[in-house]
């Protein structure tokens, strides 16, 4: 091989080691088996760790304890619409988990604050395909149908209200900014904006072309604090900022390839609350993170077979909000400030949930088994990937960011 590719017979023997201590979903969280999956490899700082999956609602909804278990048994009996099917879109919002499920026609959501699980639109019959979900500021929800062409509008109540269709298009991703709802356009290979209320087209960003603020096949879309938009721009095989007001390209960042700062299938995308970006490639199979300068800085979710691998993965979003629930299972070696929610399509791990932190001077991390006879290295000696020291943007400090990218 000439390149540093993602797949390095490293992970790969991590992944072995760790793929024996696995173990299926148990209501409730629980630690994984065996010593946490953390990224990167050591001897790189750990950044993130993962924490669980979420199948069903078995793995939101506490154990029924006291009279009720003695009366109907400690376990619910799981229904078809209790499990994640096919999932693809992913959104989080004062600690309650919305989850687009394609196969099931509707949005799941998991109340981890409650411990509770519901149907987004329920018997309604609304819904179709459901594939992408993005909640405002103020609460209000906008799932996507990306063959149809329709975006369903419910309340912070979650009690649906409307539907916009918008003919000939397929919608890729949403995201909401103040009065207006930004929507990837995919065969127009731009930015719709609408207006939020009424579902009205206001104006458009970009047009098809490779180059800056030009896409195509754009798919998911997020926002910064700022206000700025982020575009998976698909066939492009890159990411862009761009301003949400003149459409100006500000940052653009990637190729086609199968090496760190590369993408082969870039799908979902997300900004952290403190400018990393995440973007996930389906085909790579793992999530990358940039700094605002379009630098990759390090990836996870590809260690094949251990706890929280993605298998086609899609959907991405970051959060706050449930932090307080997952914190005990967090290792001491982090310090976490935000959790990341991954959607794959298929696997072990329908959604996986990962803590994005600081590392913690002076407690040492867990370093996982290494089997005695690792899977056989390249013919070509893969060559260590650059650590990269993140510059400071113009005008304010960098957020803080991780050291490195993961070691072969």
């Amino acid at each position: 091989m000439g390149r540093w590719t993602m797949r390095i017979a490293g992970h790969l023997a991590l992944a072995v080691a760790l793929s024996v201590l696995a173990t299926a979903c148990t209501p409730g969280p629980k630690l994984v088996a065996g010593p946490p999956v953390i990224y990167p490899l050591p001897p790189d700082p750990p950044r993130v760790q993962f924490l669980k999956a979420i199948n069903t609602s078995a793995d939101v909804v506490p154990k029924r304890v006291g009279l009720a278990a003695l009366v109907f048994g400690t376990k619910r009996e799981l229904e078809r619409a209790d499990i994640l099917v096919k999932p693809y879109g992913v959104a989080v919002h004062a600690a309650r988990i919305y989850v687009c499920d394609q196969r099931n026609a509707d949005v799941k959501v998991f109340d981890v604050k409650a411990g509770a699980f519901s149907l987004l639109s329920g018997k309604k019959g609304i819904m179709g395909a459901p594939t992408g979900i993005c909640v405002a500021e103020d609460g209000y929800k906008f799932v996507l149908e990306a063959m149809a062409g329709k975006i369903h509008v419910f309340d912070p109540s979650d009690s649906y209200v409307t539907t916009f269709l918008l003919k000939g298009t397929r919608v890729g991703g949403a995201v909401a900014i103040g009065p207006e709802l930004f929507v990837t356009d995919v065969r127009g290979h731009r930015v719709l904006v609408l207006d939020r209320s009424s579902g009205k087209t206001l104006r458009t960003i970009g047009a098809q072309g490779q180059g800056p603020g030009q896409f195509l096949l754009p798919n998911a879309i997020a926002r910064d604090a700022e206000g700025n938009i982020y575009v998976s721009d698909h066939m492009n095989f890159r990411w862009q900022k761009l301003d949400r007001t003149t459409g100006k390209p500000l940052v653009a960042s990637g190729e086609q390839g199968d090496a760190y700062g590369t993408f082969a299938r870039p799908r979902g995308i997300a900004v952290g609350p403190d400018g990393l970006v995440y973007v996930v490639d389906a085909a790579m199979e793992l999530v990358q993170m940039f700094n605002q300068q379009g630098r990759v800085l390090m990836g996870f979710g590809n260690f094949r077979g251990a706890p929280g691998f993605l298998e086609l993965p899609a959907g991405i979003a970051v959060d706050t909000s449930c932090l307080p629930y997952f914190r005990k299972l967090i290792h001491p070696c982090i310090e976490p400030e935000y959790l990341v929610f991954v959607v794959s399509q298929v696997g072990d791990t329908r959604l996986g949930v990962y803590a994005f932190g600081a590392p913690v001077p002076g407690v040492e991390r867990p370093v996982p088994p290494i089997p005695k006879e690792p899977t056989p290295a390249p013919a070509e000696p893969a060559p260590k990937p650059p650590t990269i020291a993140p510059a400071k943007p113009e005008g304010k400090d960098e957020p803080s960011a991780p050291a490195a990218t993961p070691r072969p």
